[in-house]
């Protein structure tokens, strides 16, 4: 099964419809600000992190983000907001942009070789961005794996661990983005 934690992010609700609705694996969804209660029944084998507004550190509660990214030994991938959520759980560092993104972006991929890239065939994609912070250090236990022109940290990997950070949306609008998912779908064995 599939745990998803929304952070009020219309992009994961898209994807929601238009993705997961089709598939067949199981998945459930909670709310940002929802404990999560499952079944003994269930067995967690991936989480996303949605994206969603603010910051790790304002008052919008994240507490399941944080609860699921520490207590579940499963891969994980955090899009946006899910992304600085996961490396301010690791002690990275968070700063404000100069200015809101609100584009698609080209990201280029600096270790192709990651399972994350598999099948994808080259070192750049465009994928959709819409954020006001970034990471600006990495903790100690994370890579990057991709840059762009707004972030050297753009999609980032923890060095022991299949937990992946997106700054950008692969989850809408992309051909390349929808595959990097299917690929963490596959890390996961749900497809």
């Amino acid at each position: 099964m599939l745990l998803i934690i929304d952070n009020q992010s219309a992009f994961i609700r898209k994807f929601k419809r238009q993705y997961l609705s089709e598939q067949n694996f199981d998945f459930v969804f909670f709310d940002h600000n929802q404990p999560i209660t499952l079944s003994q029944k269930s067995e967690i084998k991936g989480i996303i992190l949605s994206g969603g507004r603010g910051n790790p550190f304002e008052p919008l509660n994240l507490t399941s983000n944080f609860v699921a990214l520490m207590n579940f030994d499963v891969p994980v991938i955090g899009f946006c907001l899910g992304h600085e959520i996961i490396a301010a759980a690791y002690r990275g560092r968070i700063k404000k942009l100069p200015e809101y993104h609100a584009k698609k972006e080209l990201i280029t991929i600096t270790k192709p070789e990651d399972p994350i890239f598999k099948g994808l065939g080259k070192t750049e994609v465009i994928l959709q961005k819409k954020h006001a912070f970034h990471v600006t250090e990495l903790p100690e236990s994370f890579i990057s794996l991709a840059s762009s022109d707004t972030t050297a940290t753009e999609i980032i990997r923890h060095k022991e661990k299949y937990i992946y950070g997106f700054q950008a949306h692969p989850e809408v609008g992309s051909p390349d983005g929808l595959m990097l998912i299917e690929n963490f779908l596959r890390i996961c064995n749900i497809l």
